[in-house]
């Protein structure tokens, strides 16, 4: 009988630990070795994608895990399926986009805090809007994803 429970402790113990669901890392490969010259070519290729009117293509610069967006006053956690689903479906590209004096500053060695604003231009639009941006960067396995993203219009007498 003691051979039996001898057995039977270290076996359930390796059964714990086998089959316990082990959680890969999310980010394992570490920050870009210029993290700031990174988030600057990462930017040129969203606006590209941007003005190209690549909406099935936008989501891929969102974190795996989703993102926090705010646009104006609604503030929205969305998940990347989500993200994607919008930019495939109702998502409509600009005549005309830019940046606007985006800066770059690392807050960590795999977060970048960007600012700045953009313009925008709506087709069929005869104006174009400025908004004030900023976003968080995170350095993922891939290169970097958007975490967080805010957007609202600048005041007209900007």
């Amino acid at each position: 009988m003691h051979l039996k429970i001898w057995w039977s402790v270290p076996a359930l113990w390796a059964c714990f630990i086998g089959c316990k669901p082990q959680q890969s890392p999310l980010h394992t490969d570490g920050p870009p070795p210029d993290l700031l010259a990174s988030a600057a070519r990462f930017y040129d290729a969203y606006a590209r994608d941007l003005r190209e009117g690549h909406g099935a293509a936008l989501a891929r610069y969102y974190a795996p895990e989703g993102a926090l967006i705010v646009r104006g006053a609604n503030r929205m956690h969305l998940s990347r399926s989500n993200i994607d689903s919008n930019y495939r479906s109702s998502w409509k590209g600009p005549a005309f986009f830019t940046w606007d004096s985006l800066t770059f500053d690392s807050l960590s060695p795999s977060l970048v805090l960007v600012t700045g604003s953009f313009k925008w231009q709506a087709v069929g639009s005869r104006d174009t809007t400025r908004f004030i941006y900023a976003s968080l960067l995170e350095a993922i396995d891939s290169g970097l994803a958007l975490r967080f993203e805010h957007e609202t219009p600048s005041p007209k007498n900007q």
